[in-house]
């Protein structure tokens, strides 16, 4: 792909470090109200930070996303999401009863309406009625004090002191802790923890977060809630239109390293681009830095802490430690045999407590590990996006991040078999929880995985995996010392650190990054654009392309089984080194992207194998695909590799799980040490064995069809029958597996529990 500037002159008029909801939100105003061309650095290959989704076998999770309040036509923050995203981003309406609160003989469901959710709660504790209505009221006095929060971050620096001091004046309500005022309202303890039941929304439980995060909350499902129409993913790849009409750009597997500073202003960024086989240094350089990386790595990692620096940033620094952060969770993922309302459920929330208790975060998490959690958050992602044709669920429990510390220092997929245990342990015990007030969902399940604390911060940089950023304690609303300002001229926050917690929170944040950046007309600009409405894409304009994007056209197209194609496309510019195993991500419509593994790179030619059996938008535009027809491809991307080690290596595939591995295969003609490599191929039998179609095999192939008798030397079975009976020495073989996600998972449970040490996993 083309080579990205290293000199010291600026390339953009922006750079945006993290493509998170806030740094989107800031890239876009800059992109959209002011013309200016931003440059969004992401840590991960996939845009979107704790928008973004991950996909197994073609069915879609979300990471952050779970549902959005005040999105009804007309309301401010929908203003925003309607401009960013051209119009483009649609949102569908959860039902009535949104969220359900279960307790030991309590069920209670939430309406998506003030009026009848207070009426509700008076009726189950009529003794509590007056308090209940002052609790509404309280609710509304605390939020119109948070806006002035919100305000102080758009106005010019000159009006801020003004604002500061209205709410150091009439912050009291606000920064008490929300177990103060609930504990000095209410007699009822079934009560406190029923109104306190949304605390994993802003991950601090009652006796330590405000009053003030906890009304925002509360507040802001007052009239329902919303989830974008397709996932999640939509986000970020509707605000990204906007950034590139403006001649910016996204771009991934950019890992930010430091904020350079020259003479007290922040002047660029130094980053290491991981996208291709080798990692490389680059220096950027942009008058304007926006930080959505969160305050503590902005001020900790990114910027000097020492010098005239580390002088102006010290009371911040200071704030942060003692703020820390919230709690971190473990997710589990689900994939459905069936629609899960067919058991009685509609798309709405579950929070299920086996107590009233909140504040005891550690017996949580020793329930969590032991597989007996305390609390749970369950969600139906498929059912909210609308999506029919996966059937999708997540179970969520928070945890303190520090009860997976053993394993942080070890990399991902190689965390060994205690860690694969106690995964499998915790899963257990969400999903039996869940099934014990959902009944039938456990029976539903036809795939599971686990994310951990480890799993966050590998994805997101978030410390420790505490994905919320700072603790939104009193002392958080106390303190003027958090805002879209810093103290480095030039460089500006964004995100929940610089706005509030949640979604709409962390926009806001972005917002105030972009009302500082623009300067004194910052505000007025951006309310006359939403003003002004969206600006929907012209189909019939062709943009330039980013940098790290190239322009395809489809050479060759060749069906080798009902549901398995193999595609040729020729690339306009040459697209550089490609390691073997690395990936490609293929635009298979409008702001739709699919990744795909690369089969063989020659020249300016890039080979895909593609199963079509998902029937999703990629399998669409493969099965549609006519040879001369034009996308795009972004490329390469992905750190599975080869490892230059000596050992033995055996390959796992299933279908189109090979393509990573051909061109392993050939990288591997000719070494010495480790022996003739070993490919073990799954498939149901010979009318879908694609590796008869494949050149350059190890001479070695155990083939194993689960339907029909295998050819000679191969296995009528999984490929587990044939890992089970294979000989190997743990310490010096590397099992390379790609394929179905179960697959991979069993197979990685069965090595595992033979002793096998060196595991590297791709799953699709």
């Amino acid at each position: 792909m083309k080579p990205t500037s290293t000199d010291d002159t600026p390339t953009h008029d922006a750079i945006v470090i993290g493509s998170g909801i806030g740094g989107m939100t800031a890239a876009g105003l800059l992109a959209g109200v002011a013309g200016m061309k931003v440059l969004v650095l992401e840590k991960h290959t996939e845009p979107g930070g704790l928008t973004h989704v991950f996909r197994r076998d073609g069915a879609p999770w979300d990471v952050g996303v779970h549902y959005v309040g005040e999105m009804a036509p007309g309301s401010q923050p929908r203003a925003y999401f309607d401009y960013l995203s051209g119009g483009q981003l649609r949102w569908n309406r959860m039902p009535d009863a949104f969220d359900r609160f279960v307790y030991p003989g309590i069920d209670f469901s939430v309406p998506s309406n003030a009026s009848e959710y207070k009426r509700r709660l008076i009726a189950a504790w009529p003794d509590e009625a007056r308090a209940i209505r002052r609790y509404f009221v309280d609710i509304r006095r605390v939020v119109r004090w948070t806006m002035l929060g919100f305000a102080r971050g758009m106005v010019p620096r000159p009006a801020e002191p003004a604002l500061r001091l209205i709410q150091r004046l009439t912050g009291r309500l606000a920064t008490r802790t929300t177990r103060d005022y609930l504990e000095s309202r209410f007699r009822s303890p079934q009560l406190r923890a029923l109104l306190a039941s949304q605390w994993g929304d802003y991950g601090l439980p009652p006796g330590r977060s405000a009053l003030a995060i906890h009304a925002q909350i509360v507040h802001h499902y007052f009239d329902g809630a919303w989830y974008p129409e397709g996932g999640a993913a939509r986000i970020a790849r509707s605000f990204e239109t906007g950034i590139e009409r403006a001649g910016g750009e996204i771009r991934v597997a950019q890992e930010v390293t430091r904020i350079l500073v020259a003479n007290g202003r922040a002047v660029g960024v130094e980053v290491v681009d991981r996208r291709g086989p080798q990692p490389r240094s680059m220096t950027l350089r942009a008058p304007i830095v926006i930080s959505n990386a969160g305050a503590p790595i902005t001020f900790e990692r990114l910027l000097p802490t020492d010098g005239e620096i580390g002088k102006r940033t010290a009371d911040l620094r200071a704030l942060i430690a003692r703020l820390d952060c919230g709690e971190s969770a473990v997710t589990l993922y689900l994939r459905l045999s069936a629609d899960a309302r067919a058991i009685g459920v509609h798309g709405e929330n579950h929070w299920i407590n086996t107590g009233f208790d909140h504040d005891d975060t550690a017996a949580q998490t020793r329930g969590v590990l032991a597989g007996e959690p305390r609390s749970i958050y369950v969600s139906f992602p498929s059912i909210k996006s609308g999506d029919e044709r996966f059937h999708t669920a997540e179970i969520i429990g928070f945890v303190d991040a520090e009860a997976f510390a053993a394993w942080r220092g070890q990399p991902r997929g190689h965390r060994g078999a205690d860690y694969s245990a106690l995964k499998e342990r915790i899963g257990d015990g969400l999903l039996r929880l869940a099934d014990t007030h959902i009944p039938g969902l456990a029976s539903l399940v036809t795939y599971r995985e686990l994310s951990t604390p480890l799993t966050v911060e590998h994805y997101t940089s978030h410390p420790d995996g505490r994905f919320y950023g700072l603790a939104a304690t009193p002392e958080r609303y106390r303190s003027s010392l958090l805002g879209p300002r810093t103290p480095v001229e030039g460089l500006f926050l964004a995100g929940s650190d610089a706005g509030c917690l949640g979604i709409v929170g962390s926009l806001m944040g972005g917002v105030g990054a972009a009302c500082q950046a623009l300067g004194a007309r910052g505000m007025p600009m951006i309310r006359a654009a939403l003003k002004a409405g969206p600006k929907p894409p012209d189909p019939g304009q062709t943009q330039p392309l980013p940098a790290s994007r190239a322009r395809a056209v489809l050479r060759n197209s060749q069906r080798l089984t009902d549901s398995i194609w193999r595609l040729a496309f020729e690339l306009d510019v040459d697209p550089g080194p490609v390691a073997p195993g690395q990936f490609a991500r293929l635009q298979v419509g409008p702001g739709q992207w699919r990744d795909y593994s690369i089969a063989g790179v020659a020249g300016r030619v890039v080979q895909f194998l593609i199963s079509t059996r998902t029937g999703g938008p990629g399998s669409r535009f493969v099965r549609q695909a006519t040879v001369g027809i034009g996308t795009v491809i972004e490329m390469p991307l992905g750190h599975y590799a080869l490892q230059p080690n000596g050992h033995r290596k055996v390959f796992v595939a299933t279908g189109t799980g090979i393509a990573p591995f051909l061109p392993m295969f050939r990288a591997l003609e000719g070494e010495e040490g480790g022996g003739e490599p070993l490919l073990v191929f799954g498939c149901r039998g010979a009318e879908d064995d694609i590796s008869l179609a494949l050149d350059a095999l190890p001479s070695t192939v155990i083939r194993c069809y689960s339907r029909q008798d295998a050819p000679l030397g191969g296995v009528h079975g999984r490929v587990t029958d044939a890992l089970a009976g294979l000989d190997f020495d743990p310490a010096q073989t590397d099992f390379y597996l790609c394929g179905s996600s179960a697959m991979v998972a069993d197979c990685r449970r069965l090595l595992e529990g033979r002793g096998a040490r060196h595991l590297l996993v791709e799953s699709f």
